[in-house]
């Protein structure tokens, strides 16, 4: 869309009988914004207009009309909604698409899963605030799939306690327990469940023989909210998986039942208390990472009166049906809200229309004072801390979710995983015994260590790096660990950490293209980040058969896959390392991280330098030598540079010797209809830079302030588009001129 320079424009409204005139608002000169604007014109029956509502933002068809049926004044029977162009021409040559406002939702309920913490509104993210703003305007039921209380510093700083402020300020009617509820021991989840002003249910959960999450008024299963005169029964469920998705002693004595058999139950009961609709809010999850999957949840209930299923977990963006059960999810980190809009027919049918509310849909929405205060004031409590500078990077540390879909520590090798293991060593050599030590002092045996890929959730950008960026990365609060393990049990352990069967099922990195190098991969948070030693193996091979050889770094020693008398010292945290196997216990990760930063950076006087990859994560299907690869990098406000044309860019924080080309690509997007058969959902032009690369990960930028973006042929990242019907889209950089110089070599 081409910048816009609003002065004033007449917007003329034609219904069957009347014609309504009214002008668009001016916006100031001096600034050039893309704008995609909506008008919706509101009038009753007998055609008499009774207010117009501007609607800005790229918004879809479902969310104008969400806003289009939230803002109708009262008394309104229909709406006209007008889309305007780039040179303010209405699209439907003044005809507009009309909207019956006169069946409004008889209920609403707002819901939010794994926000990890981003309650604090941005250009990405929706804040609560505004959610909370929503909820009043919409006269709706708030409510969250779990996972709301840990991640980043927000949440960890405070071990969940601002979140439970600023949810309660929001106005939250009920949230689900999620695995990272528990992240921070049992005793304080009870302080957190004790803190909110709304129930945190689990149904499924047990401590004994009593619901974990009963207390008082909460009956720990289930609630009922009378909203509008309709009695909308809810009831959560929490995955089993949490027995090894949180640190097992976190859960100890905790059991967590059934999921099916539990629902099952909880329709039953909530049906016998004469509730009019029945959700299930579930952090349980789309794929198999879990016993039960909302998906299978669904086929198994599909019989019964359960109605929607709102869920978490899996930080996907679902809406779809399995028979009459709507399932919704919405993502991670605050960048979705969902809209479920609930309608009982005469005849007592429910019927549900799901939309996702997206960041830009929210700049139509004031947010809610008091609720920002609170915000703020928690913000503020933590800012000195988080702000404190650890020291500076030239390179990005790359971690956790790239762009919300690939994890790339979930499926290879990044420099900030090889990073965080590189300082565990360091602090495991204080922690020692004598026995592994000879009679000078010097350790005897080899300290090799192991990161998972699930347990570092941010990157760090090249230039300034602050405690908060150290908290983000790394929200659970973990201590270091020491273990003894000989070299058949690394080789073990490892085999599984990279793929292992689930039900039958390989799950982890399952194969390897031989040209591309691209791996398959169920991006399970098990996948190893290593130090001290390298990896190669065979994606292709059999599980339990894939890894190849083993070898130390220090003296390049090949360990025997059969030794198991070797004494060797893992260095891990407290989520791998169990109390019972371990011989030491040290500093929490985040203080041994930001020790090591510090110690690399002379105090920080110097900057970090850190590449993108050491080759310590080696495949074999592949054969990497001379093999080169197109990436795609999406380039916005980029209007002035033609098709074709070249562009400087900066590989690996260096000048890279060829330019990138300009391209203006076709994407299709894959989706399924209805009935599941595969069809083309969407498709677009993106303007992108294409970039020929040698094999492997790379960071990117164009000019030398930039903050980089990350390609890699391994995971698809700037490869692909679309993977398994997820749409990654390619990472995004902005073109500025000014910045831009032709640079040297």
């Amino acid at each position: 869309m081409k910048d816009l320079r609003f002065r004033r424009a007449a917007a003329i409204l034609v219904s069957a009988a009347t014609v309504f005139s009214f002008a668009l608002p001016a916006i100031a000169d001096g600034g050039t914004k893309e704008v995609s604007l909506h008008l919706a014109a509101y009038y009753n029956d007998a055609k008499t207009l009774l207010g117009v509502k501007e609607i800005r933002g790229s918004l879809s068809k479902d969310e104008v009309d969400a806003l289009v049926d939230i803002y109708e004044p009262e008394n309104a029977d229909k709406a006209k909604v007008f889309e305007w162009t780039d040179n303010i021409e209405p699209t439907t040559e003044n005809s507009g698409r009309e909207v019956d406002i006169s069946d409004e939702p008889e209920v609403v309920i707002l819901h939010t899963n794994d926000m990890h913490g981003a309650l604090a509104g941005s250009s990405s993210v929706i804040g609560s605030d505004s959610v909370a703003a929503l909820k009043k305007l919409d006269n709706a039921i708030l409510a969250d799939a779990g996972d709301a209380s840990q991640g980043v510093a927000l949440a960890s700083q405070s071990k969940g306690e601002s979140v439970i402020k600023i949810m309660n300020a929001a106005g939250y009617d009920v949230m689900a327990a999620g695995n990272h509820e528990f992240d921070y021991g049992l005793g304080h989840f009870k302080e957190l469940r004790d803190m909110a002003n709304f129930p945190i249910i689990s149904a499924n959960t047990y401590k004994g023989d009593a619901l974990l999450c009963a207390d008082g008024d909460n009956n720990g299963a289930n609630v009922i909210i009378d909203k509008n005169g309709v009695k909308v029964g809810i009831f959560a469920l929490t995955t089993q998986n949490t027995r090894t998705s949180t640190k097992p002693e976190n859960v100890a004595g905790v059991e967590f039942k059934d999921e099916i058999e539990t629902a099952k139950e909880q329709v039953a009961d909530l049906e016998s208390k004469n509730a009019d609709v029945i959700i299930a809010l579930t952090h349980m999850g789309d794929t198999d990472e879990g016993e039960c999957t909302s998906l299978e949840l669904a086929e198994a209930l599909k019989d019964t009166e359960l109605d929607a299923i709102i869920d978490g977990h899996t930080h996907h963006v679902v809406n779809k049906k399995v028979g009459n059960i709507t399932i919704a999810q919405t993502g991670t980190g605050s960048v979705n809200v969902g809209r479920m809009a609930i309608n009982i027919e005469e005849n007592g049918e429910v019927t549900i229309d799901e939309t996702m509310l997206s960041r830009a849909f929210f700049n139509n929405i004031t947010p809610d004072a008091e609720v920002t205060k609170t915000i703020t004031d928690a913000s503020s409590e933590l800012d000195k801390t988080l702000k404190q500078k650890i020291g500076e990077t030239k390179t990005t540390l790359w971690g956790g979710s790239i762009r919300g879909v690939i994890t790339e520590g979930r499926v290879g090798e990044t420099n900030f995983g090889s990073l965080i293991c590189d300082a565990m060593i360091e602090e495991a050599k204080n922690l020692v015994p004598d026995k592994y030590k000879d009679a000078e002092g010097n350790i005897t045996a080899p300290i090799v260590a192991i990161e998972n890929g699930g347990g570092y959730r941010a990157s760090i950008p090249n230039g300034q790096i602050t405690l908060g960026h150290i908290i983000d990365a790394l929200p659970f609060a973990n201590n270091v660990r020491i273990m003894e393990i000989t070299p058949k049990q690394l080789y073990s352990a490892l085999e599984g950490y990279i793929s292992s069967e689930k039900n039958g099922t390989p799950i982890g990195v399952t194969a390897q293209d031989d040209e591309t190098g691209f791996l398959t991969a169920t991006y399970e948070g098990s996948f190893p980040q290593i130090g001290g030693m390298r990896i190669c193996y065979d994606p292709n091979k059999p599980v339990g058969e894939k890894i190849e050889v083993i070898s130390l770094i220090a003296g390049n020693t090949d360990l025997d896959k059969n030794d198991d008398t070797t004494e060797l010292i893992l260095a891990s945290h407290d989520y791998i390392i169990g109390a019972e196997d371990m011989i030491a216990e040290g500093s929490g990760l985040t203080e041994t991280v930001t020790a090591y930063i510090n110690s690399m950076t002379e105090g920080g006087t110097k900057p970090l330098e850190f590449p993108v990859t050491l080759g310590r994560i080696i495949t074999t299907a592949h054969n990497p030598d001379n093999y080169t690869y197109t990436a795609h990098i999406t380039l916005t406000n980029a209007s002035s540079l033609a098709a074709d044309s070249e562009v400087p860019v900066y590989v690996d924080g260096e000048a890279y010797d060829k330019a990138a080309v300009v391209k203006d690509e076709e994407i299709k997007i894959p989706g399924k209809d209805e009935n599941g058969n595969e069809i083309v959902k969407e498709m677009l032009n993106v303007r992108t830079l294409n970039i020929e690369l040698p094999d492997g990960p790379h960071a990117i930028k164009l000019f030398p302030e930039q903050e980089e973006v990350y390609v890699n042929n391994y995971s698809g990242n700037g490869i692909l588009y679309t993977y398994n019907g997820l749409t990654l889209k390619y990472p995004e950089l902005e073109y500025d001129a000014e910045k831009i110089e032709q640079p040297a070599g």
